[in-house]
């Protein structure tokens, strides 16, 4: 029972795209779809064949967001429909996705935005199954108030609650800066030290090292 994880800088904003699979069933999870997913070479999809990852063989099940940023979901409606894939996020986030059009402009070209809803609004706790493996959702508000991270056995993708030495930003809509403190310290770092957290943008890290030398946790 283990997860293979591929990560991919996606976007204008190098936005980390989690491809999460189950090694035994490769059935999969595409985590915050930031930039056209084509490009990834996972294959089209959307045909009479079932959606599977070119010469691969990955089931993208869920399309799996973070939080409700145009970054983290611009793509988030052509993978779910080229996959046949839910979308999972927190309804906090849902409002989100309209208002930060006018922000995605400056960097995308909307007209490529293929509008989509969530299949499948996740709360603190609830879990989802891929092959032998097991998501659980932790609610991590401050960046957004429907910020989230998937809790696996090889760690947590924590979107932009929290960066190696940095942490999210807290001057969006929704934003704010006590509660995102809240959720760093009273969900991340009491996870044990080796736990490693996949962030939003940035290399990778450990719940450890964070809690010896982000500056702003210290």
């Amino acid at each position: 029972m283990s997860l293979d994880i591929q990560t991919y800088s996606v976007g204008p904003l190098e936005t980390n795209c989690y491809l999460i699979s189950d090694t035994r069933t490769l059935e999969s999870a595409l985590i915050d779809p930031g930039g056209p997913i084509r490009e990834l070479g996972l294959g089209t999809g959307g045909s009479s064949e079932p959606p599977l990852s070119e010469g691969i063989g990955y089931i993208i099940e869920y399309v799996l967001l973070t939080h409700g940023h145009p970054d983290h979901c611009f793509y988030a409606g052509e993978a779910a429909r080229d996959y046949r894939a839910a979308i999972a996020m927190h309804a906090a986030d849902i409002e989100q996705i309209e208002q930060g059009l006018d922000i995605a402009a400056m960097f995308y070209d909307v007209s490529k935005f293929v509008a989509f809803s969530p299949t499948i609004l996740l709360n603190d706790g609830d879990q989802l199954r891929l092959g032998d493996s097991t998501i659980e959702v932790m609610h991590l508000p401050g960046h957004s108030r429907g910020g989230l991270g998937f809790v696996t056995a090889e760690g947590v993708f924590c979107g932009d609650t929290i960066f190696a030495g940095s942490i999210g930003r807290t001057d969006f809509p929704g934003g704010s800066y006590e509660e995102l403190i809240s959720s760093i310290r009273s969900r991340i770092l009491t996870l044990k030290d080796e736990t490693r957290l996949y962030p939003g943008h940035g290399p990778a890290t450990t719940v450890g090292r964070e809690r010896k030398s982000n500056p702003f946790l210290t």
